[in-house]
């Protein structure tokens, strides 16, 4: 029987565009909503269709943006309604709405409820009126905890917090008062990311130019230790690089990219992932990025992919590290035997070595991880896994996870 997969609807729309957002996003007075859905719709019978994906069972639904709940409660069980009639849909399914504290009232956290949503993400950032202020969003401090206490009102029991740190002007004792209101709040879950500066956002221009100064290395990592030592204290721990959880609230959609589960993407710009030959390739897609564009495509053919791409099994063995290590418990040396069929000492004993010796990972007879120093170094840790070249390597026992 073929696995079960993970499905990520992306809503492009938000009413305001954060400077430091760089993802597939567009700020709009007038959200052309209805005709969105219709495309969604048409996307969704089409792929439902698509031998890679028939059949298969939903074990995740992730609605990411932009800004889903600015779509009304009403068009979310829409979508969830097809989804369930398009795929067996898990009954345990978890199914994640990201939402913006502006956009959440009584009746929108009822309704989202009804709908079929059971986790919502609720996009805080921070409890701080100048640093809110200073990420260009649209809610204040009070909206964020009034959106809160809406959700658990509504009956949400699975609720998550997203912070951000390192942000300019932002100091440690900011950071703690944060972390008081989440001792307060008690959310099941907290996401908490550095803040990073991408190219052709408004704030990367700022820095460029010298009007913005971001805050020092070390100030930075001492909120990260601040992070890392005070929310396990509070019960959350500390499974993946910017991720907390009590026990059992792990996020399981995302859990299924770091674990490389295979998804499935709708919505402009979204990104899906199969496996075709297990332990030797798979392949990716991304719809077109542009909302009008990806409507009329999918609304045409019920298909809005705009390219493709295959990956190699360097491609996936790199991935394996890519991926996995961002997990708190790294990956284990039995799951790349099995998947690969070669030890990992055999691909990649140089690498290694020297990340062992510098203290970046620890390696047991079982698994491999970061340690607390390479946690802080991740990515250029893990970017030593793609610098290894070898001969392509036949599985000892290759099967697929997909029955076709």
């Amino acid at each position: 029987m073929a696995a079960p997969f993970s499905l990520y609807l992306h809503v492009p729309y938000c009413l305001h565009k954060c400077p430091y957002c760089d993802f597939n996003t567009y700020a709009l007075s007038q959200i052309p909503e209805q005709e969105y859905v219709t495309a969604l719709l048409s996307e969704l019978d089409g792929v439902s269709r698509e031998p890679q994906w028939q059949g298969r069972s939903v074990q995740t639904i992730y609605f990411g943006g932009g800004t889903p709940s600015l779509f009304h409660p009403t068009s979310i069980a829409r979508i969830i309604g097809a989804i369930s009639r398009a795929f067996p849909l898990d009954p345990l399914a978890e199914v994640s709405l990201e939402a913006n504290p502006g956009s959440i009232d009584n009746e929108v956290a009822e309704l989202l409820s009804d709908a079929g949503v059971n986790r919502i993400s609720l996009g805080a950032q921070s409890f701080q009126s100048h640093v809110l202020e200073t990420l260009g969003r649209i809610h204040s401090a009070d909206q964020a905890v009034m959106a809160y206490e809406m959700l658990r009102a509504a009956g949400f029991t699975n609720v998550s917090l997203d912070l951000m740190y390192g942000v300019p002007k932002q100091t440690l004792e900011d950071l703690r008062e944060d972390l008081n209101m989440i001792r307060t709040l008690a959310p099941e879950h907290v996401s908490a990311y550095g803040l990073t500066i991408e190219k052709g956002t408004p704030f990367y221009q700022a820095v460029k130019s010298g009007k913005m100064k971001l805050p020092s290395e070390g100030l930075v990592l001492e909120m990260m230790e601040c992070l890392q030592e005070y929310l396990p204290q509070q019960g959350y721990a500390w499974y993946e690089i910017s991720n907390y959880a009590q026990a059992g609230r792990q996020a399981r959609h995302n859990l299924a990219y770091w674990n490389r589960n295979d998804y499935l993407g709708l919505g402009a710009g979204s990104h899906s992932y199969y496996v075709t030959d297990f332990g030797k390739s798979a392949k990716r897609y991304s719809n077109y990025a542009l909302p009008n564009r990806y409507i009329e495509e999918a609304n045409a053919c019920g298909n809005a992919a705009s390219w493709h791409d295959e990956l190699s099994q360097k491609d996936l063995m790199f991935e394996f590290f890519f991926l996995g290590l961002r997990k708190m418990q790294g990956v284990t040396l039995a799951s790349f035997r099995d998947e690969f069929g070669i030890g990992v000492e055999e691909v990649y004993g140089n690498v290694l070595e020297v990340l062992v010796d510098q203290d970046l990972i620890k390696k047991t007879q079982a698994r491999i991880h970061l340690t607390e120093k390479g946690f802080l170094l991740a990515d250029s840790v893990i970017g030593n896994f793609s610098e290894v070249d070898f001969e392509p390597l036949k599985p000892v026992h290759p099967t697929s996870r997909l029955t076709q």
